[in-house]
């Protein structure tokens, strides 16, 4: 099964309720037990300022190389293959501690680059842009006050969101953004139970025509394809982490027939689910 880790875990704490962390990664311990690929109950940011590290989220594979602003939101398998001989900053926090003292509760959902499986998770940072970065990084390093933290990590998570604007990265309002993230976190809840698509939309009180327009507009796919990808994400994590047959397998993802199941995976990543076991292991 995958493991989710908690920051306490990342810092070898397992006691020890741990909400934050930023600390320098030369500082850091590696981590113990979490070697195998693993899913975050937190949101991390990995600045690289020296060195290059290689990761793994959700099945796609990335090699980040020095002045890279990494993310990792909550619920994404992730795999961190190279700890060694990097220098930079670990950020983390949880959703609940960031939130404290806001009131909007969409405020994590407007920033784009989190909890978006559909842009790639990391920036490279113009050297003019360092310096302001670095000076929001040392004051965070040196408080102890939570509510200066939680000002400070918005802050921040602000200035990056600027990044990817003045990149052309987020063309979308803070409207469209939220809809999509609230849209994606329904269908992580529901993907399973053969939701009609009206359904969603009534759950977010757009009509569909909407929502069809603000999913292509935030990530180029159709509603249809959103669903379709979750699907069969899960149906990979399964096959690799679990011992569950391919009927067991088809059975928790919704399906009633597991040869239906079978050629739905295969229409989707051109490789039926046991030759996908098999050429896992």
């Amino acid at each position: 099964m995958i493991k989710t880790i908690s920051i306490s875990d990342l810092l070898n704490k397992p006691t020890e309720k741990v909400e934050f962390v930023v600390d320098r990664f030369e500082e850091m311990e590696e981590p113990e037990n979490i070697e195998f690929p693993h899913n975050h109950n937190f949101y991390e940011i990995l600045w690289i300022t020296n060195g290059s590290s290689k990761h793994t989220i959700d099945f796609k594979n990335y090699e980040i190389e020095a002045d890279t602003l990494f993310f990792i939101s909550p619920g994404q398998l992730h795999l961190f293959e190279e700890w060694q001989d990097i220098n930079g900053y670990c950020i983390a926090f949880t959703e609940d501690f960031f939130l404290h003292i806001f009131q909007n509760k969409n405020i994590l959902f407007e920033l784009s680059y989190l909890d978006n499986m559909y842009e790639n998770p990391f920036i490279k940072i113009k050297q003019q842009d360092k310096s302001k970065l670095k000076a929001i990084v040392d004051l965070l390093l040196n408080e102890k006050a939570h509510e200066t933290i939680q000002a400070l990590i918005y802050v921040f998570l602000k200035q990056i969101q600027t990044l990817f604007s003045e990149k052309g990265n987020s063309q979308n309002s803070k409207h469209q953004i939220v809809i999509f993230k609230q849209f994606k976190n329904l269908v992580d809840e529901n993907f399973t139970k053969s939701l009609a698509l009206t359904e969603y939309a009534n759950q977010l009180n757009v009509t569909l025509h909407n929502l069809n327009s603000i999913v292509k507009s935030v990530c180029n796919k159709t509603t249809s394809e959103i669903i379709n990808e979750r699907t069969i994400l899960e149906a990979k994590r399964l096959l690799q982490f679990s011992d569950d047959n391919i009927s067991e397998i088809s059975y928790k993802l919704g399906f009633e027939d597991s040869s239906y199941f079978a050629r739905y995976f295969k229409k989707h990543t051109s490789s039926s689910p046991l030759d996908f076991r098999k050429n896992i292991f």
